[in-house]
């Protein structure tokens, strides 16, 4: 920067090495005092379905199709009877859900139908992909 008095020049610097100190103070003030938080999300740990304490009972399963149809053995149910056929199904069965997600559906209709049978008391649900 350039400032001109009575017809001399004179060359003014500022120095911002004082402000890079400053911001790297900053930087380690911030990273320090940040608290990390564990989202709870979709786990990917389950139990072994070579175990031979496992029952023969084949899961309760829905079906997501890619047009957004929700099947449970070939018959297409709506979202609010998820929860029902959850809590009418036999305890072992309920324990055991599995949704079968068709490639090219929405995630927030696995979502919610993972939700509606929590909701009807699974205590896991599983989420696999559907062969076509």
């Amino acid at each position: 920067m350039k400032r001109r008095f009575s017809g001399t020049s004179e060359q003014t610097e500022i120095n911002v090495s004082p402000l890079i100190d400053m911001v790297f103070i900053l930087l380690i003030f911030f990273i320090v005092a940040t608290s990390f938080v564990n989202e709870i999300g979709i786990s990917s740990t389950y139990k072994d379905s070579a175990s031979p304490n496992s029952s023969d009972l084949e899961p309760l399963t829905f079906d997501l199709t890619s047009s957004g149809q929700i099947l449970q053995n070939g018959n297409p149910v709506s979202m609010e009877e998820i929860a029902p056929i959850v809590v009418r199904t036999d305890r072992e069965l309920s324990d055991k859900i599995t949704v079968r997600v068709e490639p090219g559906s929405r995630a927030g209709l696995a979502t919610q139908v993972m939700d509606q049978a929590m909701r009807g008391g699974a205590s896991t649900v599983k989420l696999t992909a559907l062969s076509r």
